[in-house]
């Protein structure tokens, strides 16, 4: 996949991430990751690297991989933006999304979250954000697996929206209306 020098960081950060599975899943070498990736960045993203490649041989600097993907996600992913992303994560509630798009959303900003998480962790975490009657619910569940976690809270959503669906019907303090 050629990269251009897009504006979007998190396009940057998905580029690299891809690039290095491929580079792993093929058993790529430093040597050969670098060479495949300059000749695969075009336009502004090349132009980028030629006078960035040329500043550090000037300077010494052995210009390998690690150096060359600390260089990129420097340029195009910033520190600004992954603790921006990073913030995001740390205030991340469920809000009016549904448990799978908040799954989604939470699993995507936890990639740039900077600690390392445990499993445990992660799930009190998701929970933490979670609706207040889906986590009056999950909470004493004490589950600690996030698969596991995420399923049970999206069984948990369905019920409930079938209660508050009921409740809505029945009227208010669940008594039904009689016709006269």
């Amino acid at each position: 996949p050629q990269f251009k020098g897009d504006a979007d960081p998190e396009v940057a950060d998905h580029w690299i991430c891809e690039l290095e599975k491929i580079f792993t899943m093929l058993g790529c070498s430093q040597e050969r990751r670098l060479a495949y990736v300059v000749y695969i960045l075009v336009g502004e993203a090349e132009h980028w690297w030629r006078g960035t490649h040329h500043m550090l041989t000037a300077r010494g600097v052995v210009v390998d991989w690690e150096c060359f993907r600390r260089a990129f996600l420097e340029k195009y992913f910033p520190k600004s933006v992954r603790h921006a992303k990073e913030a995001e994560f740390m205030q991340l509630h469920q809000g009016g999304m549904s448990v799978s798009e908040y799954a989604m959303r939470f699993e995507h900003l936890a990639c740039f979250y900077s600690q390392v998480i445990s499993e445990a962790w992660k799930c009190r975490k998701f929970v933490e954000g979670l609706k207040q009657e889906l986590k009056r619910v999950v909470v004493p569940m004490a589950i600690t697996e996030f698969p596991t976690l995420v399923e049970k809270t999206k069984v948990v959503d369905r019920l409930e929206g079938g209660n508050r669906v009921m409740k809505t019907a029945e009227g208010p303090a669940g008594s039904k209306k009689v016709g006269s």
